[in-house]
């Protein structure tokens, strides 16, 4: 394998490593878990600095998992992680934000998060759940920084959160 493939491919996969810790809140042992991605195709493109893994596309590393049909990984010209974009119909994420907290579901259309904004968007299509709450929307930003959230679309936001079982005396 050239000498350059190379050296990019394992700048590509500590980037991945480098950026999985900085979606919603996960779990800190996430992060010091092995990366894995499995496609039926990868392609890199060396002058724009991109891979792109196609095809019933899993990435796993701990409790973090992404399935889509396309995975794009773009790096900046310090070869620094700059964005992530999963596409499928739909894209599938889930992760553990917290010990002992609820594992969150989401899926859209289009996951994108851009690493040096720390900004997670969702688009088309978006449902999120956890622990039995689910929100619905056509489009959802997510500020990691600030923890907060915009949820719009061309159809109404939905929010369902189930009702708690009565407490028997």
């Amino acid at each position: 394998m050239n000498p350059s493939l190379k050296l990019l491919l394992a700048r590509v996969a500590a980037g991945l490593l480098a950026m999985s810790p900085l979606w919603v809140h996960a779990l800190p042992t996430d992060k010091n878990q092995a990366l894995r991605i499995s496609a039926e195709k990868q392609e890199i493109d060396l002058k724009q600095d991109t891979v792109v893994y196609i095809g019933d596309v899993k990435l796993i590393q701990g409790t973090l998992e992404i399935s889509a049909d396309k995975i794009r990984v773009r790096r900046d010209k310090n070869q620094e992680p700059e964005s992530f974009t999963a596409e499928g119909n739909p894209a599938r994420y889930q992760q553990q934000p917290e010990e002992g907290k609820p594992v969150i579901h989401a899926e859209a259309g289009t996951i994108d998060y851009n690493a040096k904004t720390e900004q997670l968007t969702l688009d088309k299509n978006v449902s999120i759940e956890q622990n039995g709450s689910v929100t619905k929307a056509g489009h959802v930003d997510y500020d990691i920084k600030s923890q907060t959230a915009k949820f719009s679309g061309s159809g109404r936001v939905e929010t369902v959160i189930p009702a708690k079982p009565e407490k028997k005396e």
